[in-house]
């Protein structure tokens, strides 16, 4: 399957990103069908910029997002981004990626840089555990599925709840040669 280039999708991205933190910023004043306030209502900036961007990984458009589809998304905005093609990101290079993807500002280098070098690679932009993941998929199969990310919107229950995957031992879950 041959996927956009994620350069080609920026304009795409910001409009999802915008709505995203609009929509997560309105956390307690928007309508709720299940009840109570917005389950996001006390997430930190981090969390809901997580939280709007997830649908903009969905490679294969079918509607659910999967731990596969995040770390394809990441690779490929690394090496996008990789100016130097060593397979790591200094802070300069980093920046570029955020330009791409805003997520990348409220999740900088810092964040990612499991090992203090000041350089980020896939294996360690993917080894951390994905926040959209943690905080949406309550069913814990590594997909964030449509009813989970209207969730987003409180216009669907919940899930049965069980906890989260970890985005960093997950299996293929995506279509077929991912």
């Amino acid at each position: 399957m041959k996927h956009a280039r994620p350069i080609d999708r920026a304009a795409g991205l910001a409009i999802v990103f915008a709505t995203g933190i609009t929509l997560a910023g309105c956390g307690s004043s928007l309508p709720s069908f299940t009840g109570g306030g917005s389950p996001f209502g006390s997430s930190s900036n981090l969390d809901q910029t997580f939280i709007g961007a997830a649908q903009t990984w969905d490679f294969d458009k079918n509607g659910s997002v999967t731990c596969d589809e995040w770390k394809s998304y990441v690779a490929s905005l690394v090496k996008e981004s990789d100016g130097s093609g060593d397979g790591a990101l200094d802070a300069t290079e980093f920046q570029q990626m955020a330009k791409i993807d805003r997520l990348f500002e409220e999740a900088d280098l810092g964040y990612f840089d499991a090992n203090g070098d000041s350089r980020v690679t896939v294996e360690e932009m993917t080894g951390k555990q994905n926040v959209a993941f943690k905080l949406l998929d309550k069913n814990g199969d590594c997909s964030i599925d449509r009813n989970e990310s209207v969730r987003v919107l409180q216009v669907d229950a919940p899930k049965a709840s069980s906890s989260a995957p970890d985005t960093t031992q997950q299996g293929s879950s995506g279509p077929a040669g991912r």
